[in-house]
């Protein structure tokens, strides 16, 4: 509003005049979610993963990770008591040299 234009100032504190055209809002359109899952599967797999199995799948991952740290115990558990054996085989020989001299 510029001081010669002939209009009167609002003054502070009242309303300003409602605009003589409705404001028109654009249309408000729904977030893109994922899709709903039906009964039997969940939306949060993979397509891989959402075929149904017969429900033993997570035992046999289970067994074959037990099975697999067995083995490796028991493979370090080897490797240690043939270390020992071969120092101890070691050590008597040369207990034995010393003894004979």
């Amino acid at each position: 509003m510029q001081p010669g234009d002939g209009a009167a100032p609002i003054p502070p504190g009242q309303a300003l005049p409602t605009p003589s055209a409705p404001v028109v809002l654009p249309p408000v359109r729904p977030p893109n979610l994922p899709p709903v899952a039906d009964a039997s599967r969940t939306s949060l797999m993979s397509p891989a993963g959402a075929e149904e199995g017969d429900g033993t799948d997570w035992a046999v991952v289970v067994a074959v990770a037990l099975v697999a740290e067995i083995g490796l115990l028991w493979g370090a558990a080897c490797i240690v008591a043939a270390r020992r054996r071969g120092a101890l085989g070691r050590a008597e020989s040369r207990a034995e040299q010393d003894r004979t001299g």
